[in-house]
């Protein structure tokens, strides 16, 4: 398969310099056929990868939540985000609460950083999409306040309504001066969360293995390229993520049952992929949901230029359903430039992911009016062509002479036919013409 990929590659790659470039068709449209049906060969890249940042505090089990509790809970303290998902999968209507309950007995200072919450939605993946394209969006305010008693910080202390079957989607950064015990509560409407949290039990986790909650530590993700991309190489560059092997997924522990844990899918983690770029051609970026249906957002910071949001995909609400050989173009860097892609697995989509790296083929510029019009720089064609206009026009002096001398009229004949050197020299001077 992959053989036949790389042939069609350089199938195209042949075709961007045959086609005709008066046609509209451009360099890029060209070389766009490489990835019509699927991806093609490409040189798989292994990035450098380091873990840090804050705790990940992860809730999504029991995802379809049929019963009034607790989801998930643990006491930390330092830099934390938040990452919930969760589904009324009762009757009636409930609320969900995210409940901060200080540990010691003196007010524990809380700071909130970029937040992403989405709406109630039965739409699942419009859910995650919602909530990444508020936390991209967002920026830390230096919002602080003094936790000196229990504090449900969804919607003003309001919670959210959820109608049954549906979901609500969070991403919260915050930051405690003292350890902070946080719980995600599932629980009648008139319910009061500080009761709540105290009397409902914890609820037991969906059944299997993918045990999807607990806390864990390094919650982002550095990816550096081992090197700068040859541009001007023809190769394309990929990278594999969040595949638990080219970038294993992190691991944790459930706190509530003492049981070590893996984040299938590496929810709530933020990836920051950094690259540079040599050489005299531009890279395009592509990406590629090679998991599944994929529906979020993600920041393009170039060199020199302002960070770019870019909607993943830009045109539809998601992608990816169609195979893995789907992708969108994420942007175009300049030559020699360095960037940086920002993105997080959303709620409800598929991993793993893969990134690529392209250098794009400069289209063939016109020659100026002055160089057109100079006899050094005289195309090989137009040389033929001049020289074939003087010896037809020296044949048909000298046929005039003959016709004079001999006192013959002679009608001349219309070729009904065009040799194909004719022809070609007829559709070079229309098209230097244009």
């Amino acid at each position: 398969m992959n053989v036949q990929k790389r042939l069609i590659g350089l199938l195209c790659a042949g075709l961007a310099l045959l086609f005709p470039w008066g046609s509209g068709a451009s360099a890029s449209d060209i070389q766009d056929l490489a990835w019509r049906d699927g991806v093609p060969y490409y040189r798989q890249i292994q990035g450098n990868i380091t873990h840090g940042g804050p705790k990940l505090i992860f809730s999504d089990s029991p995802e379809m939540v049929g019963k009034i509790g607790i989801m998930y809970r643990d006491t930390v303290s330092g830099p934390v985000r938040l990452f919930f998902h969760h589904v009324n999968d009762t009757q009636t209507d409930k609320r969900l609460a995210v409940l901060l309950r200080r540990t010691t007995i003196r007010p524990t200072a809380v700071s909130f950083g970029k937040n992403g919450i989405s709406r109630p939605n039965e739409d699942w993946l419009a859910a995650g999409k919602e909530a990444q394209t508020k936390y991209y969006s967002s920026a830390p305010n230096g919002r602080r306040l003094v936790l000196d008693g229990p504090r449900d910080i969804l919607n003003n202390g309001k919670g959210y309504i959820l109608h049954p079957q549906e979901l609500v989607t969070g991403i919260v950064d915050l930051n405690f001066d003292k350890p902070v015990e946080v719980s995600f509560i599932m629980m009648p409407t008139d319910a009061d969360p500080r009761i709540s949290a105290e009397v409902y039990p914890i609820l037991p986790p969906d059944e299997g293995d993918h045990v999807l909650r607990g806390t864990f530590e390094g919650a982002d993700v550095t990816v550096t390229l081992p090197g700068a991309f040859p541009a001007d190489s023809g190769e394309i560059w990929g990278v594999k993520l969040a595949d638990d092997v080219e970038d294993p997924y992190v691991r944790g522990i459930d706190v509530t049952r003492n049981e070590p844990v893996v984040n299938y899918g590496n929810y709530g983690v933020m990836y920051a992929v950094n690259f540079q770029t040599k050489g005299s051609r531009a890279t395009q970026l592509r990406f590629n949901p090679y998991g599944g249906a994929y529906a979020g957002e993600g920041v393009l910071s170039l060199e020199g230029d302002t960070a770019k949001y870019i909607r993943i995909p830009d045109d539809r609400q998601s992608f990816g359903w169609n195979g893995d050989g789907e992708t969108m173009k994420l942007g175009v860097v300049p030559a020699g430039k360095s960037g940086t892609f920002f993105f997080s697995p959303p709620g409800s989509s598929n991993l793993p992911v893969r990134i690529f790296w392209e250098g794009i083929r400069s289209e063939r510029k016109a020659k100026p009016a002055s160089e057109a019009k100079s006899s050094s720089n005289e195309s090989s064609w137009r040389v033929r062509r001049r020289l074939k206009q003087e010896t037809a026009q020296k044949a048909e002096t000298t046929k005039k002479a003959a016709v004079k001398k001999t006192a013959e009229t002679v009608k001349p004949q219309k070729s009904t036919t065009e040799s194909l050197l004719d022809r070609i020299d007829r559709t070079m001077t229309i098209n230097e013409a244009n």
